[in-house]
C-alpha cells in the first residue's frame, strides 16, 4: 500500500514548491477569461404561434354562391415568403435595428443575419405556424417576433384582399368589353332584319314548310271558291226561271201603279249594306271579307246609275190607288245571290293575298339560304356574348360576396395561440455558468501547469527517491536545518498563496452570485 502511494507522497511536495507558478497562470488565464466573459453577450428567444383557421362555418353554406380559395395554399406561400427582402427591410425600421445613416454594406449583412436568425417552422397537418428569433437584445428580440406576427396576419388578409378587388377589375374591364361586343351584335341583328322584313328568322326547312303549307291553303281556297261559283250560278239560273213580280188582281186591298217601279238592284244593294254592317261589327277594315263585301257594293251601285241612265222615261200613273206587287221568292233568291256574289269576291281576294305571298316565298327562295345563314351567324355571335356576358355578371357577383365574406372575417382566419412572448431566461450558455467555467478551469490549469514543471523540471526531497528514480547509488546527502527566519519566511509565503488562492475564488464567486441574482445588467 506504502509503495502504490508514494509517488503520490513525493509528487505532491513537489507541486507545492511550484504552486506560485500554477497560481500565477490560474490568475492569468481567469483574467482572460473574466475579459471574455464580461464582454459576452447573453442569447434570448422569442416566439409566438399562429393556427389558421381553413375550415370556415361559412364555406358550406356560400359554397357555389362564392370563389373559395385554397386558403392553406396561400398561407403556405405566404410563410414562404414570409422572409423576404422587402419584410426583411420593414423588420428593420420598425425596430430601429440600424442607426440612422447606416451604409448599405451594414444593412445587407444584418438582412442575410435576420434571414437566417429567423426561424419559421410550418406544421401543415395541424396548421399551426411557429415564428421564433434568437438575438442579444432581449427588447429588438420580442419586437422582431411581434413584428413577423404582424406581416404573417396582414399580409395573409391583404394579400385576400388584393386578389378579390383584381378579380373584380379585370370582370369589370371584361364586362365592359363584352357590353360594347353585345350592342355591335344587337344592332347588327336589327340592322338585318330592317334590312329583310319579310325574314321571320327560320331555317330553310321552316321556309319550305311555310310555302306547302301555303300552297295547301290556295288549294283550299281554289276548292272553296269553285264551289261558291257554282252555288252562285245555280242561283242565277232560278232567278231566270222565277217571274219578278205577281199580277195586282193577286194582291188584294193595294193600290195598282203602272209606271215608278222599284228595281231589284236596290234590294241587292240594301243586302251588300246589311252584310257589310254585320262584318265591320266583328272584323277591321283590312278583313278580307270586308274588303270583298265593299268592292260587291260599289260595283252593285256602279250597275245601278247604269241602269238608270238607260231606262226609258216612266209610264203615267194608271191610279193612285194601285201600286207594282214584288214576287218575294224573287226576291229571296236575290238577296241569295247577292250574299253569294259578296262570298265569292271574298274567296278571290283572300286567294289572290295567298297567291301574292306564295309568289314572294318564290322569289326569296334563291336569297333565302344566303339569309340563313347570314341570320345564323349574327344570332350565333350574339348567343355567344350574350352567355359569356351573363357568366361574368355571376362571377362578378360570386367576387364581391366571397370580397364581403374575407371583409367579414377578417382577422378569423388568424387565430394567434400563443402571443409573442420573451422567454424568461437566457439561453445556453449564460454568463453564470461561464463564470463558474472559467473558475473551474483556471484552477485545474494552475494544477495542470505544476504537474508539468514537475515533469520538465524535477526535484527530488529525500536520498531514496533520487535513488529509486535514477536507479543510481546515493553516496551521501546533507540535511538542510531551517532557520526561524527560514519558517517565517515559509509562513508567510503561505499565507500570501492562500490569499491569492482564496482571493481568485472568492473573486469568480462573488461574480457567479451577481449575476444569479442580476445585480448587474
Amino acid at each position: 500500500m506504502n509503495d502504490l502511494l508514494r509517488p503520490l507522497f513525493n509528487l505532491f511536495p513537489a507541486m507545492w514548491e511550484k504552486r506560485w507558478w500554477g497560481l500565477a497562470v490560474a490568475w492569468g488565464f481567469a483574467l482572460l477569461g473574466a475579459v471574455g466573459v464580461a464582454t459576452y453577450k447573453e442569447r434570448y428567444m422569442a416566439s409566438a404561434t399562429v393556427y389558421v383557421d381553413v375550415q370556415s362555418t361559412l364555406r358550406p353554406l356560400l359554397e357555389g354562391l362564392t370563389v373559395q380559395p385554397n386558403i392553406s395554399e396561400q398561407v403556405n406561400m405566404l410563410a414562404r415568403t414570409l422572409l423576404s427582402r422587402p419584410n426583411i427591410n420593414t423588420i428593420i425600421n420598425e425596430n430601429h435595428l440600424l442607426t440612422p445613416g447606416a451604409d448599405a454594406l451594414k444593412r445587407e449583412r444584418l438582412i442575410q443575419q435576420l434571414t437566417k436568425a429567423i426561424e419559421l417552422k410550418i406544421n401543415g397537418r395541424d396548421n399551426l405556424y411557429s415564428v421564433s428569433f434568437t438575438s442579444n437584445n432581449p427588447n429588438q428580440t420580442l419586437g422582431v417576433v411581434r413584428s413577423v406576427l404582424r406581416l404573417f396576419v396582414t399580409k395573409g388578409i391583404d394579400s385576400n384582399r388584393k386578389d378579390s378587388d383584381q378579380a373584380v377589375q379585370f370582370i369589370d374591364s371584361q364586362l365592359a368589353i363584352y357590353d360594347s361586343k353585345l350592342r355591335d351584335a344587337e344592332n347588327k341583328l336589327k340592322q338585318f332584319k330592317t334590312a329583310n322584313p319579310g325574314y321571320s328568322g327560320q331555317a330553310t326547312t321552316d321556309y319550305y314548310t311555310r310555302q306547302a303549307q301555303l300552297q295547301d291553303q290556295l288549294t283550299l281556297l281554289q276548292g272553296q271558291l269553285s264551289s261558291a261559283a257554282s252555288s252562285r250560278d245555280a242561283l242565277r239560273r232560278q232567278l231566270a226561271d222565277v217571274k219578278p213580280t205577281l199580277a195586282p188582281q193577286l194582291l188584294p186591298g193595294t193600290n195598282i201603279v203602272v209606271g215608278g217601279q222599284t228595281p231589284d238592284i236596290d234590294m241587292r244593294i240594301a243586302a251588300q249594306r246589311k252584310r257589310l254592317d254585320d262584318l265591320l261589327q266583328r272584323y277591321t277594315d283590312a278583313y278580307p271579307d270586308v274588303i270583298a263585301t265593299r268592292q260587291t257594293l260599289a260595283r252593285l251601285e256602279r250597275e245601278k246609275q247604269q241602269q238608270a241612265k238607260e231606262a226609258p222615261p216612266a209610264a203615267p200613273s194608271i191610279s193612285s190607288q194601285y201600286s207594282e206587287a214584288t214576287n218575294p221568292v224573287y226576291q229571296q233568291l236575290r238577296i241569295s245571290l247577292a250574299q253569294a256574289d259578296a262570298n265569292v269576291a271574298a274567296l278571290q281576294s283572300q286567294m289572290g293575298d295567298v297567291q301574292a305571298r306564295l309568289a314572294q316565298l318564290r322569289t326569296q327562295a334563291t336569297q333565302m339560304p344566303k339569309l340563313d345563314e347570314q341570320y345564323s351567324q349574327l344570332n350565333r355571335d350574339y348567343n355567344v356574348l350574350n352567355d359569356n356576358y351573363q357568366k361574368l355578371v355571376q362571377r362578378r357577383e360570386a367576387a364581391l360576396l366571397s370580397r364581403n365574406q374575407d371583409d367579414s372575417r377578417k382577422l378569423d382566419y388568424f387565430r394567434i395561440v400563443d402571443p409573442p412572448r420573451l422567454a424568461p431566461t437566457a439561453l445556453f450558455p449564460r454568463r453564470t455558468f461561464l463564470i463558474a467555467l472559467v473558475l473551474l478551469l483556471a484552477i485545474a490549469l494552475g494544477m495542470l501547469t505544476t504537474y508539468l514543471l514537475v515533469l520538465l523540471v524535477p526535484t527530488y526531497r529525500n536520498a531514496r527517491q533520487l535513488r529509486e528514480t535514477t536507479d543510481r547509488p546515493v553516496l551521501g546527502s546533507i540535511t538542510l536545518v531551517p532557520t526561524r527566519l527560514f519558517l517565517a519566511q515559509d509562513r508567510r509565503n503561505q499565507h500570501l498563496f492562500m490569499l491569492g488562492s482564496g482571493l481568485l475564488v472568492v473573486v469568480f464567486v462573488s461574480w457567479t452570485i451577481v449575476n444569479m441574482l442580476h445585480l448587474i445588467p
